[in-house]
């Protein structure tokens, strides 16, 4: 829990004077958001109440960790600017091209940003507290149900639509963004202790199979271990080819990173509204890779066995059916058959990121990592290798038994022509 500073509530003010610049007396109380060690990874969370002649409004301020070694590993500074683009320039342009054309249902899974600062050692965004309107998280640790599955895909399948409908419309636009949308995160400094930390997760899978059983899994995971950096180039250089159907993605579209709104009280356990936080991943991808993280990090066996095939049409359905109302015709600017054809292609970087993201969403309590007081690379390495349990386990072997069911060859590599 993080304490409540003057320079906190300094800042606070500041945002708030900047989204209100008419001088109305306005009162601001900040408090802790109540979140948990672990519930948001790069960012200090507050909750803000201003109070002035109109009423009452309840706000979340994010601002930037200040330690220096952090921030330099996890480019604090660059992710923090990448969310805010995205929330001024990406979203706002996504929000007008619906409005513009006057449509019946939209995309609208993201919280309203009041203002930001991208002041050096105060980078900060201050939004609506959607909570206030319904919206509450679930436990991460936990794998969602087909409701919250279905829901996901069907809004994210209306977020990559807005994409194309850009690229396809206001392509001086679209273009305009490549330089902002950087994979910041996966170009840090923690690109080395990430792939060192990697083949020790993985071999603890790899030791976790009965002996003698298994032999296809283990052999396709020991020549996935033997591949690794050129996975990793792979998707740090996508090819050409691949980049003409690229979308802006969340980049890090897991559960603790979603919140849903229950608004059916006839059924009160199903999702009818999504609204999607933490945009500082936010880059230029192939939807494929959004579609692949999402299921393979949120979702268990049971459901896959039941649902993938499913949940994948609904996400190309609700994808078509958007895009068509937007305008632009699904069929010739990205085919069924090259979202089946992405999701082999693109299977080993979701094995590697559920590899290595797993292992935070399945720590509790103290178990989970503090990061910001890792001062060199072998203490990092050691943080991400550990082991949380043995449902870590069971989890990834589940994952690597349904990628090779379902054709996906994540230890394999493909040519490409680099970018």
């Amino acid at each position: 829990m993080s304490s409540i500073t003057l320079e906190i509530k300094k800042l606070a003010r500041t945002l708030v004077e900047a989204a209100f610049p008419d001088g109305t007396n306005r009162s601001i109380e900040i408090s802790s958001s109540g979140l948990e060690s672990g519930d948001n990874f790069i960012g200090l969370i507050y909750n803000v109440t201003v109070n002035d002649t109109n009423g009452t409004l309840h706000l979340v301020l994010k601002v930037a960790p200040q330690e220096g070694t952090f921030r330099e590993t996890f480019a604090v500074r660059e992710i923090y600017k990448s969310e805010i683009f995205t929330y001024k320039e990406i979203l706002r342009e996504f929000f007008e091209l619906q409005r513009d054309k006057n449509l019946e249902r939209n995309f609208q899974a993201f919280a309203k940003l009041y203002a930001s600062s991208t002041e050096y050692l105060r980078e900060a965004l201050i939004m609506e507290n959607v909570k206030m309107k319904g919206f509450r998280p679930l436990n991460y640790r936990i794998s969602v149900d087909y409701p919250h599955a279905s829901l996901v895909m069907r809004e994210i399948g209306k977020f990559h639509a807005l994409s194309y409908a850009m690229r396809d419309q206001k392509p001086k636009i679209f273009d305009s963004w490549k330089d902002q949308c950087h994979k910041c995160l996966f170009f840090s400094n923690v690109k080395v202790p990430a792939l060192k930390a990697v083949p020790i997760l993985t071999n603890a899978i790899l030791t976790s199979y009965p002996s003698q059983q298994n032999e296809e899994e283990r052999k396709a995971l020991q020549e996935f271990v033997n591949i690794l950096p050129v996975i990793y180039r792979n998707f740090s250089c996508i090819s050409r080819d691949d980049m003409k159907y690229a979308v802006i993605i969340h980049g890090d579209l897991e559960i603790r990173n979603l919140l849903f709104k229950y608004g059916n009280p006839h059924d009160p356990d199903c999702p009818t509204e999504l609204c999607i936080v933490d945009w500082q991943l936010m880059h230029l991808a192939p939807p494929a890779m959004e579609v692949l993280f999402f299921i393979f990090l949120s979702t268990d066996k049971e459901l896959r066995e039941q649902h993938y095939t499913k949940l994948i049409e609904e996400y190309y359905q609700s994808f078509c059916l958007f895009l068509r109302e937007l305008g632009s015709d699904p069929d010739s600017l990205f085919p069924f058959p090259i979202l089946l054809e992405h999701l082999k292609k693109y299977s080993g970087w979701a094995l590697l990121l559920a590899i290595l993201f797993n292992p935070s969403n399945l720590k509790e309590g103290d178990d989970i990592p503090d990061f910001s007081n890792c001062d060199d690379e072998d203490a990092m390495v050691a943080m991400m290798s550990i082991i949380p349990k043995r449902r870590y386990l069971q989890r990834m072997r589940d994952v690597v038994s349904d990628m090779l069911n379902y054709g996906y060859p994540f230890y394999m590599l493909t040519d490409q022509s680099r970018t």
